[in-house]
């Protein structure tokens, strides 16, 4: 119960004035206790970003930096000397393949890979390796290889593949890389059944000539890379398709050729953003004819005996004993064809 301040008086609970003095009742109110100051969610999150983000930079440091030397030789090959065909079927996540129509000593096949360079901190000194298997039934032998980069991050590698075949038998060959090179040089004439070589990323590009057959079909292809074909009194037996393709990229084409043929070559090329350059030269016993498609472009000729103004055009003497059908197509880029035909007897017309 309160008492007056003044008299000492006892007072009622809700007094405001002593009943005896009349002196005013002093009431006391506790002070409020102080609230915590609250953090801002942004100013916390900001906090986590830059912690996150510096665990970053010091794990990628550790984990990027290169500290194995990588050193990798591998020689794998197969002498069969019975065999007529030969079916390679290769797949490379990150290489450059070389391919070689060459004879050496009796070997029917030989593949050697090679890395050098620098594997991370998580990787190993011995990041590549090479799984290779063959089976021969009959005549026909199938070599079966990958090259598997088995590094983690921080890796700095550059592997080849160098694949030397024997030119005296037929030959399908089936060759695909994630990453890096393909390409294909005839040195001595050799019989070509089937050619399939593809790159995601980088050149692809055959080179076929010196009397080498052409018995099928090819295709050479590359979503970010460049094309390049050429084919150089090269030979063929029955009707082939070739289709080269890239979406993002050049495609680059040279044929020459004054034989007649034994068969018709149907050439598709296209890209999707790129340019599109055809270089032909051909003489009697061999007709041409060119059908060009561009959405966003134009289409530049430089022709010598044909016809025609930009799509289709002619060789003056399509179609002749033998021929090339050739569609070129391109959405954005140009197409340039510089096409000459020699005629022994000068200029002449056929239906």
């Amino acid at each position: 119960m309160p008492y007056c301040r003044y008299c000492g008086a006892k007072l009622e609970e809700d007094a405001h004035f002593c009943h005896k003095c009349g002196t005013p009742v002093a009431t006391f109110t506790p002070a409020a206790a102080p609230s915590p100051k609250k953090r801002s969610p942004v100013i916390i999150l900001a906090f986590i970003l830059i912690a996150v983000m510096l665990m970053a930079v010091i794990v990628g440091a550790i984990v990027l930096v290169p500290v194995h030397s990588v050193n990798f030789n591998q020689t794998n090959q197969v002498n069969q000397p019975n065999v007529t065909t030969l079916n390679l079927n290769l797949q490379a996540d990150t290489a450059q393949v070389n391919i070689f129509t060459e004879s050496l000593a009796d070997k029917t096949i030989l593949i050697g890979t090679s890395a050098e360079g620098m594997s991370g901190f998580f990787g190993s000194s011995n990041p590549v390796q090479v799984t290779f298997s063959n089976e021969t039934v009959g005549d026909t032998l199938t070599v079966t290889s990958r090259v598997t980069n088995r590094g983690f991050f921080g890796n700095a590698i550059s592997v080849t593949c160098n694949i030397y075949v024997d030119p005296s038998v037929k030959l399908n060959l089936n060759v695909t890389t994630e990453t890096g090179q393909i390409s294909l040089t005839a040195n001595q004439p050799a019989i070509i059944e089937s050619l399939n070589l593809k790159s995601t990323i980088g050149l692809v590009q055959a080179n076929i000539q010196n009397g080498s057959v052409i018995a099928g079909d090819m295709s050479l292809e590359s979503t970010t890379g460049e094309i390049a074909f050429r084919m150089n009194q090269a030979k063929v037996e029955g009707n082939s398709t070739f289709n080269l393709q890239t979406t993002t990229g050049t495609v680059d084409m040279n044929i020459a050729e004054n034989k007649t043929l034994a068969g018709n070559v149907q050439v598709n090329a296209a890209t999707t953003t790129g340019t599109i350059n055809l270089s032909m030269l051909i003489k009697d016993g061999v007709g041409a004819k060119i059908n060009s498609q561009t959405q966003i472009g134009q289409i530049t000729t430089n022709l010598n005996n044909f016809s025609g103004n930009k799509s289709a055009l002619k060789s003056n003497n399509y179609p002749d004993e033998s021929n090339f059908l050739i569609t070129l197509k391109t959405t954005l880029g140009t197409i340039n064809i510089d096409a000459s035909c020699q005629l022994a007897f000068g200029p002449r017309l056929r239906n």
